[in-house]
């Protein structure tokens, strides 16, 4: 049985809304009275708790505890692993300094559980360069041989067991309701925090210079009947190309019928190896989250379904698996939303929930007005859930924009 399928139980009230934040949002001691004031003025049904340190330097100015501005290692998690869950494994995921000793996750999703919060955790699965740093041989390694230390591949066997341990170690451990999968598949270069070139990266030239062809991911398209080094060689020859001048090919659109196209039908054989690896990958992550242990799995996608195949995401399988699709518009003008919202539901249909991640700050929209009328493209095209992303790290005026989204949704 799929995710999408499962028991009744599963399903939640329409227009579900949670707060992303933190865990250093909060202070444990408070934490009670927070999450209270949060469910029961603002209006909050869940909140989700992003579980590994997500940049290298914080800046949280209504942060329950000082100081404003907090620095940790990328991909740290913000919680202390149950090491029996990881044995056999050549590391044990790395802990953010800011725990300082102390379970910050266990402490604040019991809190939130207690006065009846819905709980998540936000897992970035296959990004993280405080594994990468460590460990290069679970990265990826493109057709240069230059491996992406952000970049973890998912073919890799120690990746894929270190993942499922670790969305068992939180899903036993703590009374979460959800776990929420990002950065699920193959990561391209450009999501690097510390990128720096002067090369005009496009998508493209992007795409190419984060194909993998680790030993891992070659075995497996070997076994497939592709000609690997057929690819890689095509592929090596566009980059070599691209660093003299920018060539056709990396000025061309991503289109799937274009670039499936090349190397003589090898390389959409070896696309469909990479969309494979990754199905495979989510499908031992809903059995270890949903199966065995009772929790709704929502997986980040894209607000064109049409580009998920880029990062080794087949829509069918997205479908079947996952009980939502998360898709991120903090930078979509409100009149431009509708269409996106509509193709996603078009594509995943009623089966798989739609959960939009809004942004209630300035950074990102040019006004609350804009923001509001976000939200309202959100309540008009029947999405099922709305995550809506800041707390500490937004101003205090910005709160009444959460609470004035909310107050028109549950309107």
């Amino acid at each position: 049985m799929t995710a999408s399928q499962a028991d009744p139980a599963w399903e939640v009230a329409l227009m579900q809304v949670t707060l992303r934040a933190l865990v250093w949002d909060f202070a444990p001691e408070q934490a009670t009275d927070t999450f209270n004031l949060l469910r029961q003025e603002w209006g909050v049904d869940g909140i989700s708790f992003v579980a590994v340190h997500p940049a290298e330097t914080l800046l949280l100015p209504n942060a329950s505890r000082r100081p404003w501005v907090r620095y940790g290692e990328v991909g740290a998690v913000c919680f202390l692993p149950e090491k029996s869950w990881y044995a056999g494994l050549p590391l044990l995921p790395p802990v953010s300094e800011l725990c300082e000793g102390r379970n910050w996750l266990k402490e604040l999703t019991e809190a939130a559980k207690k006065v009846g919060l819905l709980v998540s955790a936000v897992l970035p699965c296959c990004f993280n360069p405080a594994i990468g740093r460590r460990c290069p041989d679970l990265t990826v390694q493109n057709a240069l041989g230059d491996r992406l230390l952000h970049a973890l591949c998912p073919s890799n066997p120690v990746v894929r067991q270190l993942l499922v341990s670790l969305v068992g170690d939180l899903t036993t451990n703590y009374p979460l309701d959800t776990v929420e999968l990002e950065a699920l598949g193959f990561i391209t270069l450009s999501k690097s925090p510390d990128l720096l070139t002067d090369l005009r990266l496009t998508p493209a030239a992007d795409f190419l210079l984060s194909r993998c062809y680790c030993e891992h991911c070659c075995r497996i398209a070997q076994e497939q009947g592709v000609e690997v080094e057929r690819v890689r060689f095509f592929t090596q020859t566009q980059l070599e190309e691209f660093s003299v001048m920018p060539t056709e090919l990396t000025q061309a659109p991503l289109d799937w019928k274009l670039w499936s196209g090349f190397a003589e039908g090898q390389a959409q054989k070896f696309i469909q190896v990479r969309m494979d690896i990754v199905s495979s990958l989510l499908a031992d992550l809903v059995e270890e989250a949903a199966h065995k242990h009772d929790k709704r799995v929502h997986v980040e996608g894209q607000l064109s379904p049409a580009t998920l195949w880029q990062y080794g995401l087949d829509r069918q399988r997205l479908a079947e698996l996952a009980h939502a699709v998360e898709v991120d518009a903090k930078e979509i003008p409100p009149d431009r939303l509708a269409p996106y919202l509509t193709l996603n539901r078009q594509v995943f249909g009623e089966r798989t929930q739609l959960w939009v991640r809004l942004h209630p700050s300035e950074r990102f929209v040019a006004s609350k007005e804009e923001f509001l009328a976000q939200v309202r493209a959100c309540q008009t095209h029947g999405v099922d859930g709305i995550v809506l992303v800041g707390y500490g790290s937004l101003r205090r005026q910005n709160w009444a924009w959460v609470k004035e989204a909310i107050a028109i949704l549950k309107g």
